[in-house]
């Protein structure tokens, strides 16, 4: 099954691309769920979905599903303390009373939607909202990680180390035995939902670019950070645009900024294709979106991959190494830091603590290079 994941700098164009796509798909025989995790839900007003319902069918081969995160959240807290005793303290926090931690709302939604992700379909459509949520999520697993294992020294799973228990600023002995239990199953399995997320040979973003001069110095940073976390920008859509020609005056000079912007982002991020979704009035219904979507994708196949390359590889062996791919990304705003078993990799304002592989561990000197868009760390 194919998964792929709309972002973008914000706005009604996320929606209208990810339903565009799905019913496409659909009308050519796939069978698809077009799936919501975004705050404003779009998606209700396109086909009239009510939020927090089960997938619902809108169309042939097209299901789709608007998800009440809060909703899930409270689920979430309740299931992670079914089995705690009774006295135990955050028992008497009811899960309507979490904070909405920027980011952990997001995952809890895509841990949501594995559970169906085995139904059959063939394709994944996930509107996601903007660009910033989605990052925020993608980093949770990493802040949580260096909590639990800097805070409390507990260190479970992925990128284990028994350092970390001489290090803890609060000695676990202060804490009971169930809750730590509880926090490292909760930290290994944002990992491993991040995990799955990312995983480049089901999984890529589709970014959704808004055609104006301060959306494209957004996306410069964001869509390198979408690859640091994983997630490979396989294609762009840039709109809504004007048409290209028959307008004057101010119209006339918007229309020529954005295809200045399209030439611009076609060279910025090649070989991904560009694709232009039109300015047009509101799309209802998977007949209409889908045929929106025939003339967005231009022939070409909707769920196709259009690119192969993994964002980050590891190599080991005598000469180890990592390498990210990060597109676009201008040198002034890269930043490398070396802690511990952690490469810290910053792309703007966006931050990785990215677990170094066995090869690589221990090293307390590294080199890097960029060859093209690719960064490689190496063993000084």
């Amino acid at each position: 099954m194919r998964t792929l994941m709309f972002t973008g700098n914000g706005g009604a164009g996320i929606a209208l691309a990810a339903a565009a796509t799905a019913s496409s798909a659909a009308a050519s025989g796939m069978r698809t769920l077009l799936v919501s995790i975004g705050p404003s839900h779009s998606l209700s007003s396109l086909f009239g979905v009510p939020v927090g319902a089960a997938p619902l069918a809108i169309g042939p081969n097209l299901e789709a599903w608007t998800i009440d995160v809060l909703a899930e959240l409270s689920a979430f807290w309740q299931l992670i303390n079914k089995d705690a005793p009774a006295s135990s303290p955050q028992r008497r926090i009811n899960g309507d009373e979490l904070p909405l931690i920027p980011g952990v709302d997001l995952l809890i939604g895509l841990a949501r939607i594995r559970e169906h992700a085995a139904n059959g379909y063939d394709l994944l459509v996930i509107e996601v909202g903007s660009q910033e949520g989605l990052l925020r999520a993608l980093a949770v697993p990493d802040g949580f990680r260096w909590t639990v294992r800097v805070m409390f020294g507990l260190d479970r799973g992925p990128g284990r180390s028994s350092a970390s228990v001489g290090r803890a600023i609060v000695p676990t002995t202060f804490l009971p035995f169930d809750w730590m239990g509880q926090v490292q199953d909760t930290r290994v399995g944002f990992e491993d939902i991040r995990d799955e997320m990312s995983d480049s040979n089901r999984t890529s973003v589709r970014y959704v670019l808004r055609p104006d001069e301060a959306a494209l110095e957004e996306a410069r940073i964001a869509v390198p950070a979408l690859h640091l976390h994983g997630l490979a920008v396989d294609g762009l859509l840039a709109g809504p645009l004007l048409p290209a020609t028959g307008l004057n005056g101010t119209l006339a000079a918007v229309a020529a900024q954005q295809q200045r912007v399209m030439q611009e982002a076609s060279q910025l991020w090649a070989p991904r294709p560009l694709f232009a979704l039109p300015f047009t009035a509101s799309e209802r219904g998977s007949q209409t979106l889908g045929e929106l979507g025939k003339a967005l994708y231009d022939g070409q196949e909707p769920a196709a991959m259009y690119t192969s390359q993994p964002p980050i590889e590891r190599g080991d062996g005598p000469n180890p190494f990592v390498a990210i791919d990060l597109p676009g990304l201008q040198r002034e705003a890269l930043g490398l830091t070396l802690s511990g078993d952690e490469l810290i990799v910053r792309a703007g304002p966006y931050r990785r603590h990215l677990l170094l592989h066995d090869a690589l561990r221990g090293v307390t000197n590294i080199r890097a290079t960029r060859e093209g868009s690719r960064l490689i760390v190496r063993p000084r």
